[in-house]
């Protein structure tokens, strides 16, 4: 990013008096939509890893006077979190700070930045799911795939085979396919939906699927709708989401969607000395991925 230096001409209207309002700088934001998804953890390292193991399959009938069999865990594959640092400054002339009349600028370049950062960390976060059905994850495949490899032979699937857009019946699948999730030995695991996430663009749809106590788009107001309490953390839009269309659901899975902070958003200031000019700079130093795809359901793509 080139560099950008702000100065009296950046804000010349601001030098005069006689202005009415300064406008369209500071806005409300969205509450963190991150932590509806993801998992925060601190680290001190460079990177983190985590390793993936299968544990022992089912028991063997053992005839009289045999021995028995043997198992042993078997280590899968390994994700690798590495740290970036994100960061973003302002500089501004000693002249730009003397003479205008209406900001802070310090200040307004502090909200700024500190508003860049929440707003970059997001964007990272949603990235995640946004490149769900691209981007390969520690087990060598997209995050959404109908070819998880089960560590002790076989694969499994967390999303539909073909798109299926958001509606009562693709839910109800979705829901009955995560509760055939399975261990890297193949054995059933207590796999249950925690929360629907969604894009904006279906909230509504996801209102009238969750929130009637009936049967939705239904004239049987008798007929009782069984997805209506089937999420204990509700739905969740994420206004970062890239699809307008795609939805996935998030499960109990422990070790699913992680956040690392190295280092959280951090603010320093100083003038340089040649120029006079003041410096204001924000950063922080996180990674962001999945560990387990059992952690989550999507709707294909």
């Amino acid at each position: 990013m080139a560099m950008s230096i702000q100065t009296q001409g950046s804000t010349a209207r601001l030098l005069q008096e006689g202005i009415r309002a300064v406008a369209t700088l500071e806005y409300e934001d969205l509450p963190m939509e991150l932590d509806a998804i993801f998992e925060t953890k601190e680290s001190d390292k460079a990177y983190e890893l985590d390793v993936s193991l299968s544990g022992t399959g089912l028991a063997a009938l053992k005839p009289e006077g045999t021995a028995i069999g043997y198992d042993n865990e078997k280590q899968d594959f390994t994700t690798t979190y590495t740290h970036n640092v994100y960061a973003l400054g302002t500089i501004i002339t000693m002249e730009a700070l003397m003479n205008n009349k209406y900001q802070d600028l310090v200040n307004t370049a502090g909200k700024c930045l500190g508003r860049s950062l929440k707003h970059t960390d997001e964007q990272l976060a949603a990235d995640v799911i946004n490149n769900g059905y691209t981007n390969n994850i520690g087990d060598g495949v997209p995050l959404f795939s109908t070819a998880h490899v089960l560590g002790k032979g076989g694969t499994f699937s967390n999303r539909n085979a073909s798109f299926t857009a958001l509606s009562q019946a693709a839910i109800e699948d979705a829901l009955t396919a995560l509760e055939d999730y399975r261990d890297g030995a193949n054995l059933l695991i207590d796999a249950k939906a925690q929360s629907l996430h969604i894009p904006r663009q279906l909230r509504w749809i996801a209102d009238r699927i969750l929130k009637s106590r009936f049967e939705p788009n239904s004239a049987n107001t008798a007929t009782v709708n069984p997805i209506s309490d089937i999420f204990p953390d509700g739905y969740h839009v994420n206004h970062r989401f890239t699809s307008a269309t795609d939805w996935f659901i998030k499960t109990n899975v422990d070790n699913g969607f992680c956040r690392f902070n190295r280092m959280d958003y951090t603010f320093e200031q100083d003038n340089d000395f040649g120029t006079s000019n003041f410096r204001s700079k924000g950063m922080f130093y996180k990674s962001y991925g999945l560990t387990d795809p059992r952690a989550a359901f999507g709707s294909g793509t």
